[in-house]
């Protein structure tokens, strides 16, 4: 996961997004350490969406705190069929984000790490206007 600021990539791959030419990719800043930090990123029309984020394990819902949204099928949406069961369920370096954007977007995020190695934080992320993101971070 992202020890300092890291660089992030996300790529929409389903929903309207995915539907334009070019299809959009925003870059975000990831920073933090270990267990948590912050991400950012500008979207259409120079939006602005922020939010933090922390490892699954180390992050346990707070009374009042609606459910995590349940993206498994995000993950096999973007890298393929059972990609979730095979490396993001149970894994240590998974971690969870909501953006909420200045202009009303909000994105569901999850990235994980299944090797805790330089260069291979994964990632998806949902927004609430329909599109699906391939998500990396660049750590």
């Amino acid at each position: 996961m992202c020890r300092c600021a890291c660089e992030g990539r996300f790529f929409a791959r389903s929903g309207p997004l995915s539907q334009v030419s070019p299809v959009p990719t925003y870059s975000a800043s990831v920073t933090g350490i270990v267990f948590s930090g912050s991400i950012s990123l500008v979207i259409d029309n120079g939006e602005i969406c922020k939010g933090a984020w922390a490892l699954v394990s180390s992050a346990p819902a707070k009374n009042g705190d609606p459910p995590a949204a349940n993206m498994s099928a995000d993950w096999n949406l973007v890298y393929g069929q059972g990609y979730y069961v095979a490396h993001v369920l149970g894994n240590k370096l998974y971690a969870r984000a909501t953006l909420t954007g200045n202009l009303g977007t909000t994105l569901s995020v999850e990235f994980s790490n299944e090797n805790n190695t330089r260069g291979n934080t994964k990632g998806v992320a949902q927004d609430n206007r329909g599109n699906v993101f391939k998500v990396t971070v660049y750590n």
